[in-house]
């Protein structure tokens, strides 16, 4: 049975089939072959896993709210904010948007949102100011990373709703790994702004530091209040997700006169539609895992990794490679429904926290944003900047590689993921 499920299911992502469909036809096509399956279960379990996890509904409301504030003059007024902090360095623009992604993560928890919103503002201008046009867009894709590990992260929503744990446990452990991430970006850049004798941006005044700040205060309450609300116990990661978009309907407008009421039709649509992709793939994988699950196919894996007694640190290894060949061809989210349900209990199995597997999972597919040939943001960085993909590849490899390094000492340092979860009380 597991044979005809992925047999089908490799045919139709050779075929060119979509990752969503691919899943629910090779689910159809084992439904309908095995003598011991009823066909009609399938739609059953499409329908009933989107509509049983209360969880879930975080999804599509973070990705709202984060939309409503990349058009809402939040970027605009970080970019400012972290300009006035790391501005006076050599490459000052080129540290600003590191620093810019992981504040802008923490309100949007998308990676595309976040190329999108900054993007826009920091690749002219980082041109203007005397950086290659390569380098402005490679880094601001891949700053991107730092979007869906810092939470609100939606990947890690669905990791935790996947493996049954907490979001709370999952968004605390996202943090020192994300801001980690962000101090790893550095490097290259302080490296590459020495050597190629980028600028250093005007040190603001005591006065100027002040408004910076307070005009940026009401974009950077809204982490605040997710992760607060969530970590205290005030409402649940879902509730969290709600508030944050009434936060964002609310006070960019007042504070920052965007986005315009005519504008906010069109958030609701775009949203409503990358939220409807990843819920139609999140159907079809309920009815292909539950067909898996059926077969035993997990457990036999489980019990073969198992059996062969392989060090905690080489799984995880594998598990990296894993995901950064499938990152070239998945999303993030599809890579982690697929893969999950197949590689937790190994990791359960050899000892691996399972907070600690799922971020290393989160961390190593949201790798795939910036990796050709299908990387979503990399395809936003040459729209924005006009450069083809051949451009990018080359400037992109110290960032990539400061990614990989980054994720590797994270992954062998447990604490780093795990010491705030235990700190707050999230998980053991």
């Amino acid at each position: 049975m597991a044979e005809t499920l992925l047999i089908v299911f490799v045919i139709c992502i050779v075929a060119g089939v979509p990752i969503g469909p691919a899943l629910g036809v090779a689910a159809l096509a084992t439904a309908m072959m095995a003598p011991a399956l009823n066909p009609i279960i399938i739609p059953t379990r499409f329908v009933g896993l989107l509509s049983d996890s209360y969880l879930l509904l975080s999804a599509p409301l973070f990705i709202l709210a984060g939309n409503i504030a990349a058009r809402g003059g939040v970027a605009r007024v970080i970019i400012d904010f972290a300009t006035a902090l790391v501005g006076r360095f050599r490459g000052g623009l080129a540290y600003v948007n590191v620093v810019d992604s992981m504040v802008f993560g923490g309100i949007s928890g998308s990676a595309v949102a976040d190329v999108s919103a900054l993007g826009t503002f920091l690749i002219p201008q980082m041109e203007r100011k005397g950086y290659d046009r390569d380098f402005a867009t490679a880094l601001t894709v891949s700053t991107a990373v730092v979007a869906p590990i810092i939470p609100p992260s939606i990947i890690a929503v669905i990791f935790a709703w996947m493996a049954d744990e907490s979001v709370a446990a999952m968004f605390a452990a996202g943090i020192v790994p994300g801001l980690l991430i962000g101090l790893g970006m550095a490097v290259p850049v302080f490296i590459i702004a020495r050597k190629r004798n980028y600028p250093r941006e005007k040190p603001p005044t005591l006065p100027e530091f002040g408004r910076s700040f307070l005009r940026a205060l009401p974009a950077l309450i809204i982490p605040v209040i997710i992760m607060g609300g969530i970590m205290f116990g005030v409402f649940t990661p879902t509730e969290a997700a709600a508030v944050a978009v009434v936060y964002a309907l609310v006070v960019p407008p007042i504070f920052y006169r965007e986005p315009a009421l005519r504008e906010i039709p069109k958030i609701f649509a775009d949203s409503a539609r990358l939220s409807g992709v990843i819920g139609m793939i999140i159907g079809f994988v309920g009815a292909f895992g539950w067909v898996l699950s059926y077969s035993k196919f997990p457990f036999v894996v489980a019990a073969a990794i198992a059996a062969i007694h392989p060090a905690w640190w080489m799984f995880i290894v594998l598990v990296i490679l894993l995901y950064l060949i499938l990152g070239t061809f998945l999303t993030p989210s599809e890579i982690i429904l697929v893969t999950v349900p197949v590689l937790l209990p190994v990791a359960q199995e050899i000892g691996i926290h399972p907070i600690h597997f799922g971020m290393v999972c989160v961390i190593a597919s949201a790798i795939g944003h910036i990796t050709p040939p299908v990387g979503l943001c990399l395809f936003v960085g040459m729209a924005i900047s006009g450069l083809p993909m051949e451009k990018l590849v080359r400037p992109l490899l110290p960032f990539l590689a400061a990614i990989v390094v980054t994720l590797l000492i994270i992954a062998f340092l447990p604490g780093t993921i795990l010491f705030l979860p235990r700190l707050l009380g999230f998980t053991q």
